[in-house]
């Protein structure tokens, strides 16, 4: 009999994978999928009450809860990815025990799997947002899914990075951690960034979350095209990130095998 070709034994593999985390992760609890909603929800919920306290409105649109989600879906989307996959292989490790699995399998089936619940999430928040709130109407869809695709390869290409300089150098992961919460306040998640200084605009440039978030604002808002973003410099550092995590991966594959 002959054995089937290696991208349907890698298909397969990552499908295994994919239920196995599905069931472990919203399996476990009485609410299941449920708490993936909570954690945005509590963070729009925070920023509506600061926004309300200080008597401020939403810069853009009709909906300060629309410009909050708008901003703090992209952030999770990126951040959840990050740690998810770089705690692949360390979650799964005994299943690299099967000659058919591989580190990337893991990786895959966490990135595919972030990527399915960040769509819903987002999908149902807007939907509420919608039924309860305001009617409106996204500008630019193809533009949303775009930008929902690069901080899927941005998060997965960090992801992997991240997990194999830990590996390596285990206290990468904290180092990296501790960097990365300043950019929740960097990234545009409660602000726009055409309304900042000059000087502040030219250091969060460099963030390619900032300009994912305004890409989307301005894909999502009907009226609104932000000055600051740029689309080239979004795509280009998130294929870079996956480029560079996938070298790092393949880089330490024979070491680890040896180890």
């Amino acid at each position: 009999m002959t054995p089937p070709p290696a991208h349907v034994v890698m298909a397969r593999v990552v499908l295994a994978v994919l239920l196995r985390e599905t069931r472990t992760r919203f399996g476990r609890y009485q609410f299941g999928y449920l708490w993936a909603f909570l954690e945005p929800l509590t963070h729009v919920a925070v920023f509506i009450a600061v926004f309300t306290a200080l008597g401020r409105t939403s810069p853009i649109g009709n909906s300060l809860a629309l410009f909050l989600i708008t901003g703090v879906v992209p952030w999770l989307v990126f951040t959840h990815t990050v740690n998810r996959v770089a705690k692949a292989v360390d979650g799964n490790r005994a299943l690299l025990m099967f000659p058919q699995v591989t580190r990337i399998d893991l990786m895959l089936a966490r990135i595919i799997l972030e990527a399915a619940t960040a769509s819903v999430v987002f999908v149902v928040l807007c939907l509420l947002v919608r039924l309860f709130e305001t009617r409106f109407t996204i500008e630019r869809p193809l533009d949303v899914i775009a930008v929902f695709a690069c901080l899927i390869v941005l998060g997965a290409g960090t992801g992997i990075a991240t997990g194999v300089i830990s590996s390596v150098f285990p206290t990468f992961e904290r180092l990296f951690a501790a960097i990365r919460r300043p950019l929740y306040f960097a990234s545009g998640v409660f602000f726009i960034a055409d309304n900042l200084p000059p000087e502040a605009r030219a250091w969060i440039a460099y963030n390619p979350l900032a300009h994912l978030i305004e890409w989307l604002r301005s894909a999502f808002f009907v009226g609104f095209e932000s000055s600051f973003v740029d689309h080239r410099y979004a795509v280009a550092c998130s294929l870079v990130a996956v480029v560079f995590g996938l070298a790092a991966e393949r880089a330490i594959r024979p070491a680890e095998k040896f180890a």
